[in-house]
């Protein structure tokens, strides 16, 4: 028996006979509902009953629509090659989503920003690839964690990133910033630059994430390591964008306690907002925490740990909703980083759970997705 988990209760329902053999396929099940009970095909005595040739025809309804999980295991696109799409962000648009991230090799050097595409979360199409090093982006400085979002003022698709360069003697990490008339390209690079920068005081900008409200007004969540030649104490601080999206308001709307975090993903459940951190470790995995709030400008409470203590050896791209007719399920993506080979690291993506006020993640080694309910189920 496997269950289902829709808006915090758990549903059982059988999905093979007793005796069975288990079903180890990552492709999607053909199963019907018939009078309850889910199962794999419309029963034989159903179709030999002679009373049935008086009832009017009954097909079955379509099959369920699952995706599978397998955590931290080789992940590959459509065409049999290794999902390049680190520290990236997930874009929905037109029953579609939309997965950017960078390409890696041995090390975080600038390689390329690629885009796939998937209607189901599980077979992913290799789209276009985004970003490549030029003059504006050369491939000795880290430039990652790439975030889409659409600004209906200019009609134009946005792109942010971090850019971080290693020659510089202050270590100094600006945003990024590139557009596009088409989600695919061709992309232009726009600017980078320190947000702040113009107004009291300007904040260098590592990790971070984009929100986007309903009515279009979109925010930067930024790690920043220090203010700009002020003080060393990394703090998550949120600014506002204009009104293209290719920019920030001169100061930021909230600025958070020097309390070593990064790796920010921000997202609302049920009108209450929740801003997913990691700890400062460089590559060595630790423990996330979050802290909620009524909007995204605060105030934002304590932070509550989260996951295990290496958060299952991940940290945070990114987290995602995916709504169905009965529920919606938060999805946590996190990439698990060898740091010594980049080129070896692997997605994390686990369901989060709320339960007595609290939001849980726990590890499983597989589990699977019902897109049309949006309810999730443990392994069998």
């Amino acid at each position: 028996m496997v269950g289902f988990f829709c808006q915090g209760t758990f549903q059982k329902f059988s999905l093979s006979p007793p005796g069975a053999a288990a079903h180890t396929s990552l492709r999607w099940r053909r199963i019907w509902i018939e009078g309850g009970d889910v199962v794999q095909h419309p029963p034989e005595d159903a179709r030999s009953d002679p009373a049935d040739e008086a009832r009017p025809e009954r097909r079955p309804r379509s099959p369920r629509r699952l995706s599978h999980f397998r955590p931290g295991t080789d992940w590959l696109d459509t065409e049999g090659r290794p999902i390049e799409a680190h520290t990236g962000g997930m874009f929905h648009q037109d029953s579609t989503y939309y997965w950017v991230g960078a390409s890696w090799k041995t090390t975080d050097a600038f390689q390329a920003f690629n885009l796939y595409s998937s209607r189901n979360l599980q077979d992913w199409v290799f789209t276009s690839t985004l970003l490549r090093p030029s003059a504006d982006l050369p491939p000795s400085h880290e430039i990652a964690r790439p975030k889409i979002l659409y600004n209906a003022a200019t009609s134009s698709y946005v792109m942010w990133f971090k850019r971080k360069n290693y020659a510089s003697p202050t270590n100094d990490v600006r945003a990024g910033v590139a557009v596009s008339e088409s989600l695919g390209g061709p992309w232009s690079f726009l600017h980078d630059f320190f947000p702040g920068e113009g107004g009291p005081r300007a904040y260098n900008s590592a990790d971070f994430c984009l929100w986007q409200e309903p009515d279009g007004v979109a925010y930067l969540v930024t790690s920043s390591p220090s203010l700009r030649g002020g003080p060393y104490g990394r703090r998550i601080v949120i600014f506002r964008l204009t009104d293209d999206a290719r920019g920030v308001e001169p100061e930021p709307v909230y600025v958070g306690p020097a309390d070593d975090r990064e790796a920010p993903a921000v997202f609302v459940r049920a009108g209450t907002y929740y801003l997913v951190t990691s700890g400062t470790s460089g590559w060595t995995p630790n423990q996330c925490a979050y802290r909620t709030a009524p909007s995204i400008e605060g105030p934002w409470s304590d932070a509550t740990p989260l996951g295990d203590d290496t958060t299952f050896h991940t940290q945070p791209d990114f987290v995602f909703p995916v709504t169905g007719s009965s529920a919606t399920t938060h999805i946590y993506a996190g990439g698990r980083h060898v740091g010594e080979d980049l080129d070896s690291s692997r997605y994390v993506w686990l369901p989060l759970t709320f339960a007595e006020g609290e939001m849980r993640l726990e590890y499983l080694p597989s589990w699977t997705l019902d897109l049309d309910s949006g309810c999730w189920e443990r392994p069998a």
